[in-house]
């Protein structure tokens, strides 16, 4: 492990003022590089200490100058630290995606600067990212780093999506701590290592809106225009006007100037000796607002009347720099200007005015602090806090208490007799996110909202996950789950803390159940392992316990998202299962874990999404995220699932396809012993060929841990070889990713389960055509594709046999 402690760290793109930076601040991130285009704004920023003045960089980052000292100030900062940066916040301008500027039409060159940001996160790796801007940003248009026009969201897919789990929404951030209104897009992203921590768990909790008498209700009034509070510089009455006072004095608060009777008191213009009415485009111009409402949104132009929301409820006047820093959150000893606490002495009025437009954009275009500032402590809690390091590389420390639900339920300690008895092994919470998203991705939520299915809850990691979707989307669930002293704590915990709009949690076998209820989706961990079949149960035919609910499940709901052994996409045992999602299903995701899913268990898993989309064989898509690549691709399904071989290739490509052409597949049968082992060695007799044994070119060579068995016992096996059919026996290693072969002879010995023999009927001069190709780089590429990069579920049999192909 590192010897250092973690450090909590952060870079701000585009950070204005850096106002979203004191939350971070505040929470003791240092500071790795702030960058800002305008100096004005720097300089509030070098004023306050947001960060070292070598690591505040004003310029624009499309120039390579910029963009390579963020990479740099980073890539110094993690060497010196080993350790990875904790956090990018990057809120890139938004003036192309925001409804509230009416001018702008072509922004694509704009919105580059979201692209250099995705290239900035992708580059520097951080374990976290958030992005903070307009509620249309996700479908607004960007040029990517391609040259090809896509939407905001379906770039960072393409960037990021391999490497991160994110969240998106639109969030009113007045219900989510700040205390003002602000509807914003809030993505955040977990990178893929960092499986103990979801992006849900990193948002701001919900909190009850504050009304604008709550907040800026205590501070004096302001009736002279021009005049401050006797012992406050920022507040103050900012001129305009006075031709304009008579439009609003005589409002009620909720009243627009536009709704003056008398035309000379609606905003207008006098041209030519004629009253021109000014126009109307926003309904909240020139209106006050009421006390009993929520602090409105704070734009850049809140220094005019004629701007969205800006009168004082009682005053003429818009809102003091003061007010608006209290809808922001910003701490009432946070520095504007160089000199202000001698012009706050003076109540100098005048240094005020220099500076004002710059404070008041800064407010405009900051997210307020409250928000900011939350992250940040979320990131402490459910990250940092539980957070080591094994070579560089972010690890979960046991040692330390889980912070949030989730954890709880998946760090919760499960006896080594439970775990085999119940097939308990509970889920990493980032995985089971990543499932639960795409889950929610492919159903449209109604009126009604969603009606969730866990058939195998245990503790809770998928039961918890989904409560914090079901902050943002109404959703209802049930939940099974066998466990008689596992049940209590799993109802305790969910009743503590959940978001479900209706919950009932019953403690009963799902495939005994009768699940009469209608359900919109199924999701879970369904138990791994092996039991014994029973031919009368309706679902226990199969020993497969995931392949017994996954089949009960699919007979109830047909958008059904499980987490399965990856054997799924390749062992002979699964075919059937695999023909039947093909034949009647659309598979919209597959996510390759690896062994990321269950905590200090060496398990490859995926994660099957089966929708209940109808199937279109031509247009239908499937998306496969790959965790022990760090890549995201879309591939037409039936390339995916093509039924013109046994088994599903996630992986496969042109080059696959390429050799394909070039070789002769399914020449070949398999066949195991599973009876030899180093419990039969003997100090004579025959040799026992193992897997090692097997060198390239078809030679076999000893190996240590080599030994001989009884004749007695070999000679069954060696009958049993001679019985196979065809002209051909092979030996090839089993469990192994580095294929290769040697003909069969009975002399040289009998092999045992760390090989397989492949039998078939192959001229001569095929044969060691075979062998040479069989340990060649190229088939060694191929091999790895056909049994879809897996390190331990490959045994060769009848299916995977199918692509030991002899070349042409």
């Amino acid at each position: 492990m590192n010897s250092k402690s973690p450090i909590n760290s952060y870079i701000s793109l585009f950070s204005s003022g850096g106002i979203g930076d004191i939350g971070f601040r505040d929470e003791e991130f240092f500071c790795v590089a702030s960058a800002e285009l305008l100096s004005r704004r720097i300089e509030v920023q070098r004023i306050n200490k947001i960060a070292e003045e070598s690591r505040l960089i004003c310029g624009d980052l499309m120039q390579p100058g910029h963009f390579k000292k963020v990479l740099r100030l980073a890539s110094e900062f993690t060497q010196a630290e080993q350790q990875p940066i904790t956090t990018i916040i990057a809120t890139p301008p938004c003036q192309g995606m925001s409804v509230a500027n009416h001018k702008k039409k072509n922004e694509l060159a704009r919105n580059s600067l979201v692209v250099r940001s995705i290239e900035i996160i992708r580059a520097i790796q951080p374990l976290t990212f958030v992005f903070e801007n307009v509620p249309a940003f996700m479908k607004t248009t960007c040029t990517g780093t391609d040259g090809i026009e896509r939407t905001i969201g379906q770039e960072i897919e393409k960037e990021l999506g391999g490497e991160y789990e994110y969240y998106s929404t639109v969030l009113q951030f007045s219900e989510f701590g700040s205390p003002s209104s602000r509807k914003r897009s809030l993505t955040i992203g977990v990178r893929n290592d960092v499986t103990w921590v979801t992006p849900l768990d990193l948002f701001p909790q919900q909190r009850k809106p504050k009304t604008l008498k709550e907040v800026i209700g205590h501070l004096p009034s302001l009736e002279i225009m021009g005049e401050c509070s006797s012992n406050d510089l920022l507040h103050a009455f900012r001129p305009y006007e006075q031709r304009m006072r008579p439009w609003i004095s005589d409002l009620k608060p909720g009243q627009s100037a536009f709704d003056n009777v008398d035309p000379r008191l609606r905003p207008h213009r006098i041209i030519d000796g004629q009253i021109v009415p000014n126009a109307q485009k926003n309904g909240d111009k020139y209106k006050r607002l009421r006390w009993d409402s929520i602090p409105p949104c704070v734009h850049t132009r809140n220094d005019i009347l004629a701007s969205q929301n800006t009168i004082h409820p009682e005053d003429d006047r818009v809102f003091s720099i003061r007010e608006l820093m209290l809808m922001m959150g910003v701490p009432e000893d946070f520095s504007w200007f160089e000199g202000q606490k001698e012009a706050q002495t003076r109540l100098d009025v005048e240094s005020l005015k220099k500076h004002a437009i710059n404070i008041r954009q800064c407010l405009g275009e900051a997210i307020p602090v409250p928000i900011t500032q939350a992250i940040a402590k979320n990131i402490k809690i459910a990250l940092t806090s539980l957070l080591t390091f094994s070579k560089q590389q972010p690890k979960r420390s046991a040692n330390i208490s889980s912070a949030t639900p989730a954890q709880k339920a998946a760090y919760f300690h499960i006896s080594e007799q439970k775990k085999k008895q119940f097939s308990a092994y509970y889920t990493e919470p980032l995985v089971a996110f990543s499932v639960i998203k795409r889950a929610l991705e492919n159903k449209k939520i109604g009126k009604r909202g969603l009606r969730v299915l866990e058939p195998s809850a245990g503790t809770g990691v998928f039961v918890h996950t989904l409560s914090s979707f079901a902050v943002f989307n109404d959703i209802e669930l049930i939940a099974y789950e066998l466990d008689t002293e596992i049940y209590p704590r799993l109802l305790e915990s969910v009743h503590a803390s959940n978001n479900f709009s209706k919950i009932a949690i019953h403690n009963e076998d799902f495939l005994s159940a009768n699940c009469e209820s209608t359900v919109d989706l199924i999701i879970g961990n369904p138990p791994f392992g092996r039991k014994k079949t029973e031919k009368e149960s309706l679902w226990n035919d199969e020993p497969e316990l995931s392949v017994r609910f996954l089949n009960k499940a699919l007979s109830m709901c047909k958008s059904v998202n499980f987490i399965l052994p990856k054997s799924i996409l390749h062992a002979a045992y699964y075919r059937k299962t695999r023909e039947m999602i093909s034949k009647s299903s659309s598979v919209s995701h597959i996510l390759d874990f690896g062994e990321f899913t269950f905590p200090g268990v060496k398990i490859e898993t995926l994660g099957l999404c089966v929708t209940d989309q109808k199937k279109d064989s031509r247009n239908s898509t499937t998306k496969i995220k790959s965790w022990i690549q760090n890549s995201s691709i879309e591939k037409p399904s039936l390339y995916v699932m093509d039924d013109h071989f046994p088994t599903w290739t996630i992986y496969r490509n042109d080059s696959f396809d390429n050799l394909i052409q070039r070789l002769q597949l399914g020449a070949f049968m398999a066949w195991r012993d599973r009876r030899i082992s180093r419990k039969f060695a003997s100090a004579t007799g025959t040799k026992v060929i193992r897997g090692k044994n097997i060198a390239n070119g078809g030679n076999l060579s000893p190996a240590k841990g080599d030994y001989l068995i009884k004749p007695e016992l070999a000679a069954p096996i060696r009958n049993t070889i001679d019985a196979l059919p065809g002209n051909t026996k092979l030996l090839v290693p089993n469990l192994t990713y580095k294929p290769r072969a040697t003909l069969y002879s009975p002399d040289s010995g009998i092999p045992e389960g760390s090989c397989a023999v492949l039998y078939g009927d192959l001229e001569n001069s095929q044969i060691q055509s075979f062998i040479e190709f069989s340990s060649s780089k190229e088939f060694e590429e191929f091999y790895r594709i056909a049994c879809n990069r897996a390190t331990r579920s490959i045994n060769i049999d009848s299916c995977l046999v199918f692509w030991w192909g002899v070349p042409s």
